[in-house]
């Protein structure tokens, strides 16, 4: 059950007149088999009349009642109730940025460029699972000169253990204007030119996305469902595979997840021949760059505090809702968690005010 408190604004007087009672709200603790082991929640909360419900000075909410623990949502951006579980906001108009950052670096190994990027927002993703269409799918796109895939440049360190940090606008990421931002898809090809002197990389990559008024939200190339698909003939069976850092064995030439960097590719040293040309496909699944944090509450009450009020400014004119969440309860048990909602109207100040 939700209790509901509306406040109301009059034009001509600009003052604001409670419309709902005192809310008072009482829970039986007990049952058949057991005494009662807590208080029933008894809880009210009340806008303070001493609010103005300006934008820019505090709104007070007071408190009555014997709450153990209070949460409050306090309906401004980013603290919503009703959002608390939303991940995504499409609001195109409200998207800041968005960017794709790539850490590289080089170890051993002579070989240049043996590593390419690329994005689209125009390709359907890999299965994962079926070879043969994946391999179609791949080959598709090399015949076809990556047709809608843009290259990204990286700055390849120039000594080894040295790190370059390279960031594109995925919103403007050809200096274009091309944005690939609704259905981001990233790849990395790793393909050296030769079977010796491979150059071996770590590599750590990640999208951040920036709402106004919302706190950015990182993802690594981990997290987005990126499927390694091994090209060469000699990987049959194996196209799939990649190992992690606790492996143990031989690994030449597979993709390496896991450890202290997203990516390490494993090529050879300088006395080392290949069996087969390394020709990995590291592909992301195609995702529509929306991401936000989800809203949050703010716990206010503990057991052992003393709340009475609690106060916040809303810079902006509108209606807002309030949502607090009460209970009651110890060691031995709980009341139960009961929901309020508290809604006003905060107006733009007029002239000096």
């Amino acid at each position: 059950m939700v209790t509901r408190t509306t406040a109301a604004l009059t034009m001509k007087t600009q003052r604001i007149t409670y419309l709902a009672a005192a809310l008072t709200l009482a829970m039986a603790g007990s049952s058949c088999e057991h005494d009662e082991i807590y208080e029933p929640l008894e809880f009210a909360v009340q806008l303070s009349p001493t609010n103005t419900y300006k934008a820019g000075d505090p709104v007070v909410f007071n408190f009555s009642g014997n709450a153990d623990f209070i949460t409050i949502w306090n309906g401004d951006t980013g603290h919503e109730y009703r959002y608390r579980e939303r991940t995504v906001l499409d609001a195109p108009d409200r998207l800041e940025a968005c960017e794709l950052n790539l850490e590289f670096s080089r170890r051993s190994g002579a070989n240049v460029g043996d590593v390419q990027f690329y994005v689209t927002d125009r390709f359907g993703g890999l299965t994962g699972s079926d070879a043969a269409t994946d391999k179609a799918r791949i080959e598709a796109i090399e015949s076809g000169n990556f047709d809608g895939w843009i290259p990204l440049e990286i700055e390849e360190p120039s000594s080894s253990g040295k790190w370059s940090l390279t960031t594109h606008d995925l919103l403007d990421v050809d200096g274009n204007g091309t944005s690939v931002n609704d259905n981001f898809c990233l790849l990395m090809r790793w393909h050296p030119a030769s079977a010796a002197a491979q150059r071996n990389y770590y590599i750590n990559a990640s999208v951040k996305v920036q709402f106004k008024d919302y706190s950015a939200t990182t993802m690594k190339i981990t997290e987005l469902d990126p499927i390694c698909f091994n090209r060469p003939d000699e990987m049959a069976g194996k196209e799939y595979e990649t190992y992690t850092a606790s492996s143990t064995g031989s690994k030449l030439g597979y993709l390496q997840t896991g450890g202290n960097y997203d990516m390490i590719l494993n090529g050879t040293e300088s006395s080392v021949v290949c069996p087969y040309l390394i020709d990995t496909w590291y592909v992301t699944t195609p995702l529509k760059l929306n991401m936000i944090p989800s809203d949050t509450g703010q716990s206010i009450k503990g057991v052992t505090d003393d709340v009475k009020n609690y106060s916040h400014i809303y810079n902006e004119p509108g209606t807002y809702t309030a949502t607090i969440l009460a209970g009651n309860g110890n060691y031995q048990g709980e009341s139960g968690i009961r929901t309020y909602e508290v809604t006003f109207t905060v107006v733009e100040k007029i002239g000096g005010e």
